[in-house]
């Protein structure tokens, strides 16, 4: 058996912390395959290192340019982190990736490759095939694509190709994340929490699921001390906002950018802690840096507060051109107001208008509002 062979066999039976040192010595001496498993290492909370989506890419670009495979399949499903020319550099050779990993034929292979097809795929035959892949690569023990079919299966996961609409069973879900769980891996253990917590699919058991939120958390899940955060601050059936507060800093601290906005409003509310607005300004920030649209948006609202309208102005555009509708509500107002730019009513109209179309009830009554006023001035 190779050295990577070994380092692989370990990944697959989740020994993920004895084959992390492996790969990095592999990748050292140019081993482009040893990249696709370091990207891997960088993308998802195996406990090992700090997820880094950025170092993730980096690494598997470096991979795909040394034509491995597997790196250009894992560059095709985060395309999202690709910068426009990286973009086409790997879209321009698609089948080149998908062919380099039919070859390898492993179940690493099978797992990617079912991925890609579940995921982009645009027909339900590609679907299906994809599930299938994966499936054979479930069956020889590789505990990503339990988790993989588990998440596919899963209905609460939003961002799911429409395609899978006729595979989506609760059932599944939890069986696969089960065999995940199994195995050791904490994102598994983090969803099963859900499902326990809320009793979908099986029997309602808080407890349990409050168990599994901990255990994951303790094996570096930050989305599950996020949860914990919350269902402490929150809940008043014996939770303990202090202990909601602890978790949340703990996952704000590791980076967990969910965690950064719920961190800054313990301190803007005071909420588990004392107020402390400049902290409630500094998590805002690291929050919004992080790309959470409602701390772009809160952090605009505390400069609105403080009298610095130019910088709130900003901070709602920000927020409102990426789409999130109580930016738009706040921009509007800005607009109505003269708050940091000038009086234009139209502006505020058709900002509202855009809030409104995306659900927004606020929206919907300032137009009201802007609407009889308006009517008020003609007559």
């Amino acid at each position: 058996m190779t050295e990577l062979e070994n380092a692989e066999k370990l990944f697959q039976s989740y020994k993920v912390k004895e084959a992390y040192p492996l790969f990095q010595k592999l990748a050292g001496e140019g081993q482009s395959r040893a990249l696709y498993f370091l990207a891997l290492y960088e993308q998802y909370p195996l406990d090992v290192v700090s997820p880094d989506p950025k170092e993730a890419i980096r690494k598997a670009l470096e991979g795909a340019r040394a034509n491995d495979g597997l790196c250009g399949v894992f560059c095709m499903l985060h395309y999202d982190l690709l910068s426009h020319e990286e973009f086409h550099e790997i879209m321009d050779a698609k089948e080149k990736w998908i062919d380099a990993a039919k070859k390898e034929s492993d179940v690493f292979a099978l797992e990617a490759l079912g991925c890609l097809s579940v995921v982009h795929g645009e027909t339900a035959e590609e679907v299906h095939t994809g599930l299938h892949l994966l499936e054979a690569a479930a069956l020889q023990g590789y505990w990503k694509a339990w988790n993989d079919l588990g998440q596919f299966h899963d209905r609460h996961v939003k961002d799911n190709n429409p395609l899978l609409k006729p595979y989506i069973d609760d059932k599944k879900a939890i069986s696969c994340y089960r065999k995940s769980m199994e195995a050791g891996y904490p994102d598994s253990m983090n969803r099963l929490a859900y499902f326990y917590y809320l009793g979908d699919g099986m029997p309602k058991d808080e407890k349990e699921g409050i168990r599994l939120f901990k255990k994951a958390f303790s094996k570096g899940h930050l989305k599950a001390g996020t949860a914990l955060g919350m269902l402490y601050l929150f809940d008043e059936k014996g939770g303990s906002k202090k202990e909601g507060f602890r978790y949340t800093k703990k996952a704000a601290e590791g980076g967990e950018p969910t965690a950064m906005g719920n961190l800054a409003n313990c301190y803007y509310y005071g909420n588990g802690t004392k107020k402390d607005r400049r902290l409630a300004k500094e998590w805002y920030g690291r929050a919004s840096d992080a790309g959470m649209d409602s701390s772009t948006t809160q952090l605009g609202v505390m400069y609105h507060e403080d009298g610095h309208d130019d910088k709130a102005f900003a901070l709602f555009k920000e927020a409102a051109d990426r789409g999130f509708p109580e930016a738009m509500g706040w921009l509007a107002a800005c607009y109505q107001y003269g708050y940091g730019t000038e009086v234009n009513s139209l502006a505020a109209v058709q900002w509202l208008e855009k809030a409104a179309s995306l659900g927004s009830r606020e929206a919907e009554q300032a137009l009201q509002y802007l609407y009889n006023e308006i009517k008020g001035m003609k007559s």
